[in-house]
């Protein structure tokens, strides 16, 4: 027994007792650690963070060029309703080998001219494909708005995983410092031989593990930081403090989101709006069974000289104008088809129409009750937090009296760590899920910040 005690005095005086360098490593990194300017930088706020992202990020700013363009073709002159002007001139030249009606063997004639053309009335395809013109537009808006809301509720997510990812390295840090003392406890029985060897071994390897998992815990936040700063658009290796505080809104109701999310939620609106646009192609399909009326109307300008001349001297003006009627009696029966297409494709969406809503009222429900569910187990685990708690720290006074033993001592410091784990999981998932509501309702992001009003064309 004297030489063991003697041979691990040697051993620790020599530097190579076991876990003394793991652990002069593990002090080192955690100085390193605690005197980062991580906890001197900037607190951001959930809040904060959204509007960061609706003025910064990439996908945002691509997803409102997006409805822009849509924007942009809402107009008349796409759908034929306004007239169309063209201006034409021309030059030519001729050489003949015998003489013409002119007279002239060699002459250049020279035109101008200024046309305007209208249709008057397709059968109201122009009209219709205007409607059409205006339900895409809505519709572009609509796809925008999905794709912000979609990328707003990510930058939400990464917040709090972030929070969850520096929650889990307190706790991993906590647990290790608590490894280091137990192991400097045993060192200490251990010299006044109150404790064998055994025991620091076993508190070397506890200490060795939760070294590793407080890397891990780092490496996660790392990865956290850098996924929410890539969605802000900021440099990857930005540091800053996030708050950990979350406070639920118990009093929502799940009837109150389902009738909001069929008015707001973006998705279902595009299914309904696309119903609108199959209803406009078998309108502008159709009219393709009613005359074209149109009118057309020109003034131009002409000269024929001799020789090669080309020039604008001495034209002569003169006024057209004509009313045109067409109707096509027969094309392959291509109108035929077109048409029936065209009320299949209404039907099918319908059909999708249907299925949209259905889906809608199945992801609220679905929602809704993982929210209620992730409420109470996040009261569960207060409980058990708190009953972890209690069991540690009456295991530690024990263990520091001798009247625990190492494993009993670890046993409740893992369930404390797995409680404080749980408890910190348990709040942000149930704070991401009242978002994801929240989403659903069109109460995420006010209307204004993400892109125009959507209003129908009634």
């Amino acid at each position: 027994m004297r030489r063991t005690e003697k041979k691990m005095r040697d051993e620790k005086n020599c530097g190579f007792f076991p876990g003394r360098m793991v652990m002069g490593g593990i002090i080192s990194l955690m100085s390193v650690f605690l005197f980062s300017p991580l906890f001197a930088a900037e607190t951001l706020r959930l809040e904060d963070a959204i509007a960061e992202a609706l003025s910064r990020n990439p996908d945002i700013q691509v997803a409102r060029g997006e409805e822009e363009i849509s924007s942009n073709n809402v107009h008349i002159g796409n759908a034929g309703l306004l007239p169309r002007i063209d201006l034409a001139g021309t030059v030519s030249y001729q050489d003949n080998e015998e003489a013409l009606s002119t007279g002239l063997r060699e002459f250049t004639s020279t035109s101008a001219s200024l046309q305007a053309s209208y249709t008057l009335f397709d059968g109201f395809g122009n009209i219709y494909t205007f409607k059409k013109l205006k339900s895409a537009g809505r519709l572009g808006r609509l796809g925008a708005r999905n794709a912000i809301e979609g990328i707003i509720l990510r930058v939400a997510e990464a917040y709090y995983r972030l929070a969850d990812a520096s929650a889990a390295l307190d706790v991993a840090r906590e647990a290790l410092a608590i490894s280091e003392e137990r192991l400097k406890r045993a060192r200490l029985r251990s010299d006044y031989g109150q404790a064998n060897s055994l025991e620091v071994l076993s508190a070397t390897v506890d200490a060795n593990a939760d070294s590793v998992a407080w890397k891990e815990a780092s490496l996660a936040r790392s990865n956290a930081n850098r996924t929410l700063n890539l969605l802000l658009n900021r440099p990857v290796e930005a540091e800053y403090s996030i708050e950990s505080a979350v406070v639920f809104e118990r009093e929502l109701k799940a009837d109150a989101f389902l009738q909001k999310a069929r008015q707001v939620y973006s998705e279902y609106l595009s299914a309904r709006e696309s119903v609108k646009q199959a209803e406009y192609d078998l309108a502008i399909a159709r009219s393709d069974f009613f005359p074209e009326l149109g009118v057309q109307a020109g003034y131009g300008y002409s000269n024929t000289v001799e020789g090669f001349k080309p020039g604008t001297d001495d034209l002569s003006g003169a006024f057209s104008a004509a009313l045109t009627l067409n109707l096509n009696l027969f094309n392959g029966f291509q109108s035929s088809i077109r048409s029936q297409n065209a009320r299949i494709s209404l039907r099918n969406k319908k059909l999708l129409e249907q299925k949209a809503l259905s889906d809608l009222e199945k992801l609220v429900a679905d929602t809704w009750d993982e929210y209620r569910n992730a409420l109470d187990i996040f009261d569960f685990q207060k409980k058990n937090q708190e009953t972890a708690e209690l069991n540690f720290r009456r295991s530690k006074e024990l263990y520091v009296l001798g009247q625990l033993t190492s494993t009993a001592f670890r046993e409740a410091q893992l369930n404390l760590i797995n409680a404080k784990k749980s408890i910190s999981s348990a709040a942000y998932n149930a704070r991401i899920l009242e978002l994801r509501l929240k989403r659903l309702s069109g109460s995420l992001v006010k209307e204004e910040d993400v892109v125009g009003e959507v209003t129908s064309d009634e």
